[in-house]
């Protein structure tokens, strides 16, 4: 893992020190070496952080001619076989380094070589020989990849920091983009908060040639769905699970897990054990005064226990949350809604002082179907043409405080018209008309590029039913921007690598083709999963009752948190003019009273206020000014 800067500047606009600019504001990412290249029009900077050969791994990386030059983020699990198969086409290595086969696959399989990549990565390579620069993201976008560009000039990072330390980038809100935010709690790529500032999606490329930038996706549709008996796909999934989890263990330094007491991070360690790994260390988080609630650690400690890890536990109380999250924010560079954010800081935090990689069990519940709102949309399928209606005689149902929030959300489903636009409903976390009293704008504008977002993915699974659809937009959509990006935020915040098993490329086109009634079956969520690691993990996991990786938030916002939300909004503060402090004012009253459960709104909204503060509000660099004029 690493930082990564890339900045074509063809007039030589840039002020003097911009490399090392750069690489300070990436040092954090990589904190083992750095560098600072130019190649004619092209500036090249690197931060690393040594996994794979770690003395002789430098960036950037280079081909046998120098023509082909990159610097990548990330790693490339499939190296080795890549490794042999360019061998034999004649192509000869330098290093060690996984990274190096991202320059040689390029040469032999030009932008074909991202079809051949099984890795999580983010890299720039610039090729000589046609003066121009290839960026690219990797297929679930597990590492982040930001850019801008005014037509002549284009610069791309690993984090908005390094963009704004160019001098090129103005601070200034998008406001499409808050309407995104105050719908889904995060702004979909290619859209952020910040103007001109653009995320690259996953299995996205973009090619800069000429002042010219054009972006194209590689995104593989599934192929044919899988057919078999339920005992034959589920040992084929734990199969495939302990592959993914051996194959990411390539590290030459030690390497932990990140627990929880829940399935999915128990089967990775699980897998672990099963693969004839040395006991590892796991990393926990607990909440004090909410045992057998929101605090895991005790099932944490059975499960470590049983599967023979050495647990480390660190805690996290309302107090020290609400410190965590303000410095969260700067870090973390957008919203993304996950009050999840401040917990795995504390565990990146805790973890990077024995190791420098962790292996986690994110990303299991957008593809296996493991969230509630998924019973919700399969539901929806057998509703799917019944016309919208006025959803007043379900909201009466809402009466009992922890029905609040879920018969809202479904009766504005019912509300919504029928297809594409009841689909995204369910995402939604505030009707249309509370997110214009609160803006004091229109939001079809926004609402009409998320249904063109929803239509381009979804155009590879055209034949599916709509919980296929849903859960293929849960893991193209949803995941990248929202749980991934905090995911790598808060690790490399801390220099930690942070893995994802279970988005794995092969393992991955395994799952998505599953059925998704295999996936859920009898409303039941990730019933296949669940049955293909049974024997694998200990049997109380299966017991327990699921419930997300969270944080007792929802009853700190009738408290101190609420009170911080208020303090946020109010009629001088900066973001006054964007929302109305009243409108904020009424849902914190009506939360704290349990007349209403605005918990995953206000969350955003005290988001959104620390990230102002610490994104926009803070003095513009002016390091490179002169590239502005």
């Amino acid at each position: 893992m690493c930082g990564i800067a890339a900045v074509v500047d063809p007039r030589g606009t840039l002020a003097p020190g911009t490399g090392i600019a750069l690489a300070a504001a990436l040092r954090h990412r990589g904190p083992d070496g750095e560098a600072v290249r130019r190649l004619g029009p092209l500036l090249l900077v690197h931060t690393r952080l040594a996994i794979v050969d770690v003395a002789g791994g430098d960036q950037p990386l280079s081909s046998e001619d120098g023509r082909c030059t990159a610097i990548v983020n990330g790693e490339i699990y499939n190296h080795l076989e890549l490794r042999e198969e360019l061998g034999q086409r004649g192509h000869r290595f330098a290093t060690r380094s996984d990274c190096e086969a991202v320059v040689h696959a390029y040469e032999e399989w030009g932008e074909q070589c991202l079809d051949r990549l099984n890795g999580i990565f983010a890299f720039a390579l610039w090729d000589e020989a046609r003066t121009r620069l290839i960026v690219a993201r990797d297929p679930f976008g597990v590492k982040p990849l930001y850019w801008w560009s005014d037509g002549l000039r284009f610069a791309a990072a690993s984090e908005v920091r390094a963009l704004r330390a160019t001098g090129l980038v103005a601070p200034t809100l998008d406001e499409v983009a808050l309407q995104h935010l105050l719908a889904w709690r995060f702004v979909p790529s290619p859209r952020t908060l910040l103007k001109g500032v653009q995320k690259l999606g996953p299995a996205s490329y973009l090619v800069v040639e000429g002042g010219r930038v054009a972006e194209r996706s590689y995104r593989r549709p599934p192929d044919a769905p899988l057919e078999g008996s339920a005992d034959e796909l589920a040992a084929e999934l734990r199969r495939g699970l302990g592959e993914a989890v051996m194959r990411q263990t390539m590290a030459d330094v030690p390497y932990g897990v990140f627990l929880s007491g829940g399935l999915d991070s128990a089967a990775v360690l699980a897998a672990l054990r099963a693969g004839d790994t040395a006991r590892v260390p796991a990393f926990t988080v607990g909440f004090p005064g909410y045992e057998g609630e929101l605090d895991e650690t005790a099932a944490a400690a059975e499960t470590a226990g049983a599967l023979g890890a050495d647990l480390n536990l660190t805690g996290l109380d309302v107090t020290s949350f609400a410190a965590d999250l303000t410095g969260c924010m700067s870090s973390l560079e957008e919203p993304c809604g996950a009050p999840a954010a401040p917990a795995v800081r504390r565990l990146s935090e805790l973890a990077s002082r024995s190791v420098k990689v962790v292996l986690s069990g994110q990303g299991a519940d957008e593809a296996l179907g493991g969230y509630r709102r998924m019973q919700a949309v399969a539901v929806l399928g057998h509703l799917r043409w019944l016309p919208p209606f006025r959803g007043r005689p379900l909201r009466a149902l809402g009466g009992v405080p922890s029905w609040q929030e879920p018969v809202s959300r479904a009766a504005a489903v019912l509300e919504a018209p029928r297809g594409l636009d009841r689909l995204l409903c369910v995402f939604e976390i505030a009707p249309s008309g509370l997110r214009e009293a609160l803006t004091g704008s229109g939001v079809e504008e926004a609402a009409a590029e998320r249904r063109e977002l929803a239509r381009q993915v979804l155009r590879d699974v055209p034949e599916h039913s709509l919980l296929d659809a849903a859960l293929y937009l849960d893991t193209h959509v949803f995941l990248p921007d929202s749980l991934l990006v905090y995911g790598d935020k808060m690790s490399m915040a801390h220099g930690l690598e942070h893995r994802v098993p279970f988005l794995d490329l092969e393992f991955m086109r395994f799952v998505e083709r599953l059925p998704a009634k295999v996936k859920m079956r009898f409303g039941r969520r990730k019933w296949l999963y669940r049955r293909s690691v049974r024997g694998l993990v200990p049997a109380e996991v299966l017991r327990r009752p699921k419930h997300a990786f969270t944080t007792p938030y929802e009853g700190w916002l009738r408290s101190s948190l609420g009170v911080e939300v208020k303090s946020r909004y109010t009629h001088d503060s900066g973001l006054s003019e964007h929302i109305a402090p009243a409108v904020v004012h009424r849902l914190v009253e009506e939360h704290r009273r349990g007349v209403a459960n605005h918990k995953r709104l206000l969350y955003c909204l005290l988001e959104l206020a620390l990230w102002h503060s610490a994104c926009l509000e803070q003095t513009v660099p002016a390091q490179a000014a002169a590239g502005a004029a």
